[in-house]
C-alpha cells in the first residue's frame, strides 16, 4: 500500500476492481469476503498519505472496510440475482410450460450429453395421445389442459428413472431411454396407466395411447429426425389395435417420399392447412343446384401441391384416415352452417374410405357435429367407392345401415366399374349411383357405353335410386343424358371444383340470392 502512495489512493486505484469482481464471480460471499481482505490491507498501520506522514484513524479504517464489505455484497446479491435470471430464462426455454417436461430444446440436450458421453446407442419413444380432438369437443381447452397435466404426471410415474421423458406438443410425448430391457418395463406400466381412466368435470375418460419407436444411430443420429420417424411409425400400421410400432428402416429406403408425406400430412391435419373445394352438381333437366362434392386440396409448405391421389390412399393405408376424416366432416359442415346463415341449404358429399367404417367413433362424432352445426342430416351425403364396398359387403352394409339411421343420404361413387354393381343396388341402402366418367364419356361415340349408361339409369330410378352422372365434359354428352333422363351431372362442363368465395357466388347465381 505504501508503493502507491497511501490509503487515499489505494483505496481510489486499486481495490474496487477486485471486490466487485469477487461479488461476480463468487456471488455474496465472494463479495464480503474480498471487502474484508481489502479492508485488512488498507489496515491502520498503513498511512493516510506517505508524503505528510498522516497516520490513518481507526474510525476510518473501521469505516472504509464496512464501505469495501457493503460493495462486495452488493455486487454479490447483484450477481446472485443476474443469474438466477440466466437459470431462469434457461430453464423457460428448455421447459414445457404446461407439464413442466422439458421441451424439445430440453430433450435435445439430453440427448446430446447421452450420446456425448456414452458408447452405447438409445431408443426414442414418442407417445401420443389419439382422440385429442374429441376429447376437446367433450371438454372444452380448460377441461384438456387438466387432462394432459394429470396424464404428464402419471406418465412420469410410469417411466420413472428408466428414461427421460419430454413434451413435443400438447399431445405428444418422447421418452429417451438407454436400456432395451427399460423400455419394455415402460411399456408395461404405461399399458397399466392406460386402463385407468380420469375424472375431469365429473366425465371419466381413458387416455388412448399409441407408441412410436426409433433406435439411435441405427435409424438416424439426429434426434428431429428419430422422433420423426418414431411419428411415422405410430401411423404406419393398417390394424388399429396396433399400439406399438416400431420405425422400419427398410421401408425408409424403399418410400422415402411417401413416409416424408405422411408426417407432412399430420402436420398438415394438426394445424388445419388442407382446404376445400367444392365441385357443382346439377339437375340435367332444370339446371337447377342438386349439391356439392367436397374436394380436399393440400399444398404443403416443403412438398408444394400434392395430389389427392398421391396423399388419400397413404391416409388410407394408415390410421391418419381417421383424423384426416375428421378434419372434413367438420370443415364442411362448418363452411354448410355458414352458407345455412347467408340463407342457402345446399347437400355436400363427402367421401368415405373403407377403414372410416371400422372406427366407432366416427359415428359418434357425425352426430356431435351436425348438432353443433345445425344441419338437416339429409343435406349431408356419404360417397363410397365400389372398391371399399366389394373388399367387405357386410361390413359396409350394416355401417351405412347406421349412416342411414343418423338420417344421412348414400352415394355409390365409380358406379360400374366393379364386377358387382347390380348387386350393391339390391343389398346396400342406396340413395344415390355416380355412374364413372369413364362411362359417361364415351357415350357419344362408343354403344357399349352408351347401353350401360341407359340400363344403370333405368333400373335405379326402378328402386328409387338417384342417379348422378360424373366426368360430363361436352354438350353432347349432356344432351344425351337428359334424354336418358339422368337425374344430374358433374364435371368440367357443369363447374370445375371452387374456392369458398367462388362457390359461395356461383351459388348465389344460381339460386337468385342478392349479392
Amino acid at each position: 500500500m505504501e508503493s502507491t502512495g497511501g490509503t487515499q489512493f489505494a483505496y481510489l486505484h486499486i481495490l474496487y476492481v477486485p471486490i466487485i469482481l469477487s461479488g461476480f464471480v463468487f456471488s455474496i460471499r465472494g463479495g464480503i469476503l474480498a471487502g474484508i481482505i481489502a479492508g485488512i490491507l488498507v489496515s491502520p498501520l498503513v498511512p493516510i498519505s506517505n508524503s505528510y506522514d498522516l497516520s490513518q484513524p481507526l474510525f476510518s479504517w473501521t469505516l472504509r472496510m464496512g464501505f469495501f464489505t457493503l460493495v462486495g455484497a452488493i455486487a454479490g446479491i447483484g450477481s446472485s440475482i443476474f443469474r438466477a435470471y440466466l437459470q431462469e430464462l434457461e430453464l423457460k426455454q428448455t421447459t414445457d410450460a404446461m407439464t413442466g417436461l422439458p421441451n424439445h430444446h430440453g430433450l435435445v440436450q439430453v440427448f446430446s450429453k447421452l450420446i456425448e458421453n456414452s458408447t452405447k446407442g438409445c431408443i426414442i419413444i414418442v407417445v401420443e395421445l389419439f382422440q385429442i380432438r374429441s376429447i376437446e369437443n367433450a371438454l372444452g381447452t380448460e377441461g384438456t389442459r387438466t387432462l394432459l397435466k394429470e396424464f404428464s404426471k402419471n406418465l412420469k410415474e410410469a417411466v420413472n428413472n428408466k428414461g427421460t421423458l419430454g413434451s413435443l406438443q400438447a399431445q405428444r410425448f418422447a421418452i429417451i431411454v438407454q436400456e432395451e430391457e427399460n423400455v419394455i418395463e415402460i411399456l408395461k406400466n404405461c399399458e397399466t396407466l392406460s386402463q385407468t381412466p380420469y375424472n375431469i368435470g365429473n366425465i371419466p375418460l381413458f387416455a388412448e395411447m399409441r407408441f412410436g419407436i426409433a433406435r439411435y444411430p441405427y435409424d438416424d443420429r439426429d434426434l428431429n429426425n428419430l422422433t420423426r420417424k418414431a411419428l411415422i411409425a405410430i401411423n404406419l400400421p393398417k390394424n388399429q389395435s396396433e399400439r406399438i410400432s416400431r420405425f422400419d428402416k427398410s421401408v425408409d429406403d424403399a418410400s422415402d417420399r411417401n413416409l416424408l408425406i405422411l408426417h407432412q400430412l399430420k402436420n398438415a391435419i394438426d394445424n388445419n392447412l388442407l382446404t376445400l373445394e367444392y365441385q357443382p352438381k346439377v339437375y340435367l333437366e332444370t339446371d337447377k343446384v342438386f349439391g356439392f362434392e367436397a374436394l380436399v386440396r393440400w399444398n404443403d409448405p416443403l412438398l408444394g401441391s400434392i395430389s389427392p391421389e398421391d396423399f388419400i390412399p397413404l391416409a388410407e393405408e394408415t390410421l391418419l384416415i381417421n383424423p384426416f376424416t375428421q378434419w372434413l366432416l367438420n370443415t364442411s359442415l362448418k363452411q354448410m352452417h355458414e352458407w345455412d346463415k347467408q340463407g342457402i341449404l345446399v347437400p355436400v358429399s363427402i367421401n368415405f374410405a373403407m377403414k372410416n367404417f371400422h372406427n366407432p367413433i366416427i359415428f359418434d362424432t357425425l352426430t356431435q357435429l351436425l348438432e353443433f352445426y345445425h344441419i338437416p342430416p339429409p343435406l349431408l351425403e356419404i360417397e363410397v367407392t365400389e372398391t371399399s364396398v366389394a373388399s367387405s359387403l357386410s361390413t359396409i352394409a350394416r355401417a351405412l345401415e347406421q349412416l342411414r339411421e343418423i338420417g344421412l343420404r348414400i352415394a355409390i361413387d365409380d358406379f360400374g366399374t366393379g364386377q358387382a354393381s347390380h348387386q350393391y343396388l339390391l343389398e346396400l341402402p342406396i340413395d344415390i349411383i355416380k355412374i364413372d366418367k369413364v362411362f359417361v364419356q364415351s357415350i357419344g361415340h362408343n354403344s357399349a357405353a352408351a347401353a350401360i349408361v341407359k340400363n344403370s339409369i333405368l333400373l335405379a330410378h326402378d328402386l328409387n335410386v338417384e342417379v348422378i352422372a360424373e366426368g360430363v365434359e361436352t354438350h353432347k354428352q349432356y344432351g344425351l343424358l337428359k334424354e336418358w333422363g339422368c337425374d344430374a351431372g358433374q364435371g368440367y362442363l357443369i363447374g370445375r371444383s371452387m374456392k369458398e368465395t367462388q362457390a359461395t357466388q356461383w351459388l348465389k347465381g344460381k339460386l337468385g340470392v342478392s349479392q
